[in-house]
């Protein structure tokens, strides 16, 4: 039997669940064939921020697969509270380095916008239970039995939202600009 410890060891690493690391290299993840960090990944005790961070580089690198960039409700609770746009976060992923500097962008922007964000994150697992289960199932973070029909479900729902309404903060994050 082949030893699988080399296949999960960088999903546990990525993850945070034995390690936590506090600078991410930003090249882009292609999300058609692996999830991004899980949700409850904290940057600068900032739940979300991490998967949003993923999602953004995926999308400027047409890696986005069947998530949402520029569509999800999550997302935009998110940079509402950070006090930006999915352009103007695009913008500031694009030029940052790591982890640090998209947090080091934000605070320059607005010196308070992290402390909004952390207090939106904290009670995030007690408002949206449901649905961040249904999230780490239809990104392998969980297993259960309802697994085929949740994946079947989520892509149904992301390919309607897509084609219902199109991202444009995607697709500049592409370097498509969106058809008016």
């Amino acid at each position: 039997m082949r030893c699988l410890a080399p296949v999960f060891l960088p999903q546990v690493l990525r993850t945070g669940s034995l390690l936590r690391r506090t600078r991410r290299s930003m090249a882009a993840q292609d999300l058609r064939t692996a999830p991004p960090r899980r949700w409850s990944e904290r940057a600068d005790g900032i739940y979300w921020l991490p998967r949003l961070i993923d999602k953004a580089r995926a999308a400027m690198a047409g890696n986005l697969g069947d998530y949402l960039f520029g569509q999800s409700p999550m997302d935009r609770a998110l940079l509402q509270k950070l006090g930006l746009r999915h352009r103007e976060f695009a913008s500031i992923v694009r030029n940052a380095a790591d982890d640090e500097s998209v947090l080091a962008a934000i605070t320059a922007r607005d010196s308070g916008a992290p402390a909004r964000a952390r207090a939106w994150s904290e009670g995030l697992p007690r408002r949206h239970r449901l649905f961040l289960w249904l999230i780490d199932v239809d990104d392998g973070y969980r297993t259960t039995w309802l697994r085929a029909p949740i994946a079947a479900a989520a892509i149904a729902i992301s390919r309607t939202a897509k084609r219902l309404w199109p991202s444009r903060a995607a697709q500049r994050a592409a370097g498509n600009p969106p058809s008016e």
